[in-house]
């Protein structure tokens, strides 16, 4: 049995064969037209140009002559590692003998000392240490052993008084702040021609008296001299007219007490710090008297570790508890006498321990912290921080 026989042109009319378009001209399956017959542009020889452009040859080349190509950009060259020390396969390198190999330990960076990274507060602590050792070995002292600088003159009955004036136009903080150091000596005879009248309401000549309105303070005192031979019996600074002296003398009546106050005055605005340490370098000193009163800013008193006597804080806004603060050192030395809604008193020292030399200090705030400890006993200085906050504050 045979196939069936299929009409090649009946297949041909039921299936055309699919048309192609090319350049706008169509083109079936079986037309022999390739596409070496489609229009090329010519090829340009680049010697043959003559330093013309290779585009303006070409036949879509635009009207202006010379278009220049991009240039390639180059790749940076790689960088050089650092190059270690000759070592063996051991790490360790081969000038060292072999004996010594087992006990040698090489680091990873050889070349570089690494050191751990200190807390803010601690850098700040010891910048403030380093800049007062260098200011102290500038003007000849030091400044933590209790004795005044060399180049420092002794006074008595100083008094100074300063006033920050407010600038209409200002972005930052001026203050006509007091800084430095001031050595008493309480038995130095001024004349009175170079004193200073008194305030009106005061009778009483301090032997330092500081103030600053709208300011800060940051001084260190200095209580020196040391008080006259005693004085026979039956004197009491009066002209000597005893048979057993031949000659009129006088002696200095005896001073009862060292009057020292530091003050900041303004408003409430005043956040000044006042910071204040006290240094007794002689054992034999007459009793002193220290009144300090700030607003709301930071107050640091530093007592002697000779200071017998009373210590009285007063807080205007109440919370003592969060106002007032004593360091580890002084607080075993402090014991609560009385306290009520804004004051509280210690006593520091032995209360049973001989003769109370009648030593006092007042304090007085209105909203600001306090802190009290003792001068030169080797604890942290926690004021480093509200100073250098302080000078920032003045820039």
């Amino acid at each position: 049995m045979s196939a069936p026989q299929v009409d090649t042109n009946d297949t041909e009319a039921a299936f055309p064969p699919p048309t192609y378009s090319y350049n706008g001209a169509d083109s079936t399956e079986g037309d022999t037209q390739s596409l070496s017959s489609v229009p090329l542009p010519p090829v340009v020889d680049l010697e043959a140009c003559g330093g013309r452009s290779v585009n303006s040859e070409l036949p879509y080349a635009p009207s202006t002559p010379c278009l220049h190509m991009p240039m390639a950009i180059p790749l940076p060259l790689p960088t050089p590692r650092p190059q270690r020390r000759p070592t063996t396969a051991s790490g360790v390198p081969s000038s060292i003998s072999s004996s010594d190999r087992e006990t040698v330990r090489i680091s990873m960076y050889p070349e570089h000392k690494i050191e751990p990274i200190q807390p803010v507060t601690r850098r700040l602590s010891l910048l403030s240490a380093s800049s007062r050792s260098a200011a102290a070995a500038a003007s000849g002292g030091a400044p933590n052993d209790g004795k005044p600088h060399a180049k420092l003159n002794p006074t008595n009955y100083v008094s100074v008084f300063r006033k920050t004036h407010r600038r209409t136009f200002s972005l930052g903080r001026f203050s006509a702040s007091i800084k430095g150091a001031f050595a008493v000596n309480p038995f130095l005879e001024i004349p009175a021609q170079l004193l200073s009248p008194l305030p009106p309401g005061e009778s009483t000549r301090k032997n330092l008296q500081l103030k600053v309105e709208s300011g800060g303070i940051d001084v260190d005192v200095y209580l020196v001299g040391e008080p006259p031979a005693s004085v026979p019996p039956g004197l009491n600074g009066n002209v000597n007219t005893s048979s057993i002296y031949t000659t009129a003398t006088t002696i200095p009546k005896p001073i009862t007490r060292t009057e020292v106050h530091l003050e900041l005055c303004g408003g409430v605005d005043n956040t000044f710090p006042l910071l204040a340490r006290i240094h007794t370098p002689t054992i034999r000193r007459p009793p002193v008297r220290l009144t300090l009163i700030s607003k709301n800013g930071f107050l640091s008193l530093h007592l002697p570790p000779s200071f017998h006597g009373l210590l009285r804080i007063t807080v205007s806004a109440g919370d003592l508890n969060s106002h007032i603060t004593l360091s580890a050192t002084l607080a075993p030395h402090a014991t609560i006498l009385s306290e009520d809604s804004t004051s509280r008193a210690y006593f520091i020292g032995g209360l049973g321990a001989g003769r109370w030399e009648g030593d006092r200090a007042e304090v007085n705030v209105d909203d600001g912290k306090v802190r009290i400890q003792f001068s030169g006993s080797g604890e942290r200085d926690l004021d480093g921080l509200r100073r250098v906050g302080w000078d920032w504050m003045r820039v």
